[in-house]
């Protein structure tokens, strides 16, 4: 059984179910101030926010947790769950702002990559956007990068991730864009870094041939 808090005012980070009841209505105020301003910077909260709100509505008088997205938070519910599925698509180790999620894909609409040797005539060597692969800091595995050059071969995938259908990574691997590595590389790539390489190769071979 959950154990329930009552530590006066209710801060915005505190639990619906950490808190009585008889102030979640105060909770949702100050959740709904905090979003005001966080989610300008950092919107990585909305997971844990929307999640609560599917358990609360209800007690909250609400219709409905998107009602409660919409009235209690006063948030667009539709850009929230795209918010939502890009975070869990892809997760954030440093804080990003409800904006620049849905900036990175029309940017990205906007602006992509270049075609390749098209450019005037010029050979692809030379085009402006082309960029080493396996090096972020050139561009090549940054998500911005991978974003344009979907755009560019495969446009379609960003309305998958758009959607939250598919990830960034997934949606670079399903257009063919990234290379999985196979069972059999993996296993080459772990021998070469390995500090023991004769037990991962023994392991490898029993895996190979039980």
């Amino acid at each position: 059984m959950a154990v329930v808090i009552d530590s006066g005012v209710p801060a915005p980070t505190d639990r619906f179910s950490q808190t009585p009841p008889a102030r979640w209505h105060d909770l949702l105020l100050a959740k709904r101030q905090f979003l005001e301003t966080k989610l300008q910077h950092d919107c990585r909260c909305l997971i844990e926010f929307v999640e609560e709100a599917e358990d609360v509505w209800e007690a909250l008088d609400f219709s409905s947790a998107e009602e409660m997205i919409c009235e209690g938070y006063e948030l667009d519910p539709i850009e929230i769950d795209l918010a939502v599925a890009w975070l869990k698509h892809n997760e954030q180790d440093v804080a990003i702002g409800l904006g620049e999620i849905t900036a990175k894909i029309s940017a990205a609409k906007d602006e992509p990559l270049n075609a390749w040797g098209n450019r005037d005539g010029e050979n692809n060597s030379r085009n402006k956007d082309r960029v080493d692969n396996v090096n972020p800091v050139k561009g090549g595995n940054s998500t911005d990068y991978t974003l344009r050059r979907l755009a560019r071969d495969c446009p379609e995938m960003l309305d998958r991730i758009e959607s939250g259908e598919l990830s960034v990574n997934a949606a670079a691997i399903a257009a063919g864009i990234r290379k999985v590595d196979t069972p059999d590389e993996k296993a080459l790539k772990a021998l070469r870094k390995a500090d023991n390489p004769d037990e991962v190769w023994e392991t490898f071979s029993e895996e190979r041939h039980p």
